[in-house]
């Protein structure tokens, strides 16, 4: 894919940061501005967030693990929360989007969750998978990097699929994102 390179470097140092577990229910609650500063004060340039939800467009030339490193050490010290953060390359996050391998079905969600460790992308997709009730919409599968899920709405936080997804093992190595919300990342660069 070839993503437009900031003035300040190649598509390769666009990154995409997604916070876990903030601003949504009695998660900690971070003002996008505040995010923005932080992250430019971590040394990281064009900086845009997306949505309300921890969501992080920036560019910076340090490999995606020394940035995670850098990022939430930095989020933990300003916000005090214990962040988790995955960064990714746009070009990564624009990979992903166009491989969701399901038709989106009106009424329903459709989501790719990220992880940075492939024997937990595997467990994941498993455990969500053997899950999910035969015969319904709901449907899992892994990706490169991610696992893809589709869920009537209405049924993420209760589907069988979704808790098993929730191993606190795993928490370190996932987040998600809904498919809408990708496309509104990739939008701003």
């Amino acid at each position: 894919m070839n993503a437009a390179a900031g003035p300040g470097g190649s598509s390769a140092d666009r990154k995409v940061a997604l916070l876990r577990g903030i601003n949504v229910g009695r998660s900690a609650r971070i003002a996008m501005a505040d995010l923005r500063a932080c992250t430019e004060e971590s040394g990281c340039t064009e900086v845009r967030t997306v949505l309300a939800t921890g969501n992080v467009v920036l560019t910076d030339p340090r490999t995606e693990d020394e940035l995670r490193a850098v990022l939430e050490a930095a989020y933990a010290d300003r916000f005090g929360y214990d962040a988790v953060v995955q960064v990714l390359t746009r070009d990564a996050v624009e990979e992903a989007v166009a491989a969701y391998p399901f038709e989106s079905l009106d009424e329903h969600h459709d989501y790719v969750v990220f992880s940075d460790d492939p024997a937990v992308t595997r467990a994941v997709a498993e455990a969500m998978g053997a899950a999910i009730e035969p015969g319904g919409t709901e449907v899992v599968t892994a990706g490169s990097g991610c696992v893809y899920w589709r869920v009537p709405k209405g049924a993420t936080l209760n589907s069988a699929a979704g808790k098993a997804s929730g191993n606190r093992a795993h928490d370190r190595h996932l987040t998600s994102r809904n498919l809408r919300t990708l496309h509104k990342i990739l939008a701003v660069g």
